[in-house]
Order: structure tokens, then C-alpha cells, then sequence
């Protein structure tokens, strides 16, 4: 188990590299595509009272569950973040919880998530991306980077901040 804070020089790191990696260069990521090319089942399901998306390994392979919410972006979003805790190797850093069995302590989960958050974040809208288009409307960024209002509004005010 390793120290608990938030790599988030690494994380981001982890996000250009993979997007240089599948000569992704401009927006929509394509994350299936990406998916695919890591070796990573993905699969998309409507099930009943279940309101979130997970990814599991088993038999040294991994697999994503996205539940879907009926909005895009926000799905988007999800997948981004699952594919965050494959590539940001959560599964071995981690004695992760289990469906029978909670493992994890409360830090130690913020900080899965979080890292995992500032990965689909900088996967989905690299801010050498985002500022090009700045003056563009929310509306028309969302379309152009096919993500939710809430996670556009939240990259633009955070990249409009630390200039």
C-alpha cells in the first residue's frame, strides 16, 4: 500500500500519454476506442436501482460496467473514470474493496476517486484543448467535447482560474 495523497502531476501525465499513445489529437475521445486498444471489455447496462458504473479485475483482465443514466456526458464520464482506475493501476496499488467485502478506509477511497476524477477530466478535455475554444459557449463545448454541462462548467471555471 502506498502513502495516501493525490498523484495529480502522474495522473495527469498518465491521461496525455495515453491519449499520445492512440494518436487521439483532437475532441471526442473516442473511449471505446481506447478501451479496446488497452484490452479492456467494456459494457453498457440499464439495470434496475443501480446508480453506478464499476470496473472489476478478474483473472488478470479487466472489465467495465457503465450503467447507464440517460445523459451522454455524464456516461462519458464514467467510463472515463473507470478507464482511470485501470490505467492509474489502482488495482495493484490497492487491496480494493470487493462486493462482499469493504477493504478500503474512507481516505483511502477519496483518493481512488479522486485520482480517477482528474483523469477522465484530462482525458476528455485537456485543457491544450479547451483554451483554444474558450470563448466558445458551454453549450458548444459540450458538443465538442461530448461531456456533461456540470463537468464542462467545472474544466472552464478551473482553467479560466489559473491563468
Amino acid at each position: 500500500m502506498r502513502k495516501p495523497y493525490i498523484r495529480k502531476d502522474v495522473v495527469k501525465m498518465k491521461a496525455k500519454n495515453l491519449l499520445k499513445e492512440c494518436k487521439v489529437r483532437k475532441p471526442p475521445v473516442n473511449l471505446d476506442f481506447l478501451a479496446e486498444r488497452l484490452g479492456i471489455e467494456v459494457h453498457y447496462c440499464d439495470l434496475p436501482n443501480i446508480d453506478f458504473s464499476l470496473s472489476v479485475k478478474a483473472k488478470g483482465r479487466y472489465i467495465i460496467i457503465v450503467q447507464l443514466s440517460g445523459n451522454y456526458g455524464r456516461d462519458r464520464w464514467s467510463l472515463a473514470h473507470e478507464l482511470g482506475h485501470i490505467v492509474l493501476n489502482h488495482y495493484d496499488l490497492y487491496n480494493l474493496d470487493t462486493i462482499y467485502v469493504d477493504r478500503l478506509n474512507e481516505e483511502d477511497r477519496y483518493i481512488l476517486d479522486r485520482e480517477a476524477d482528474i483523469f477522465a477530466k484530462e482525458l476528455l478535455m485537456p485543457g491544450e484543448w479547451v483554451l483554444p475554444k474558450i470563448s466558445a459557449s458551454t453549450d458548444d463545448l459540450m458538443d465538442v467535447f461530448e461531456v456533461s454541462r456540470t463537468a464542462m462548467e467545472v474544466r472552464l471555471n478551473e482553467l479560466c482560474t489559473s491563468k
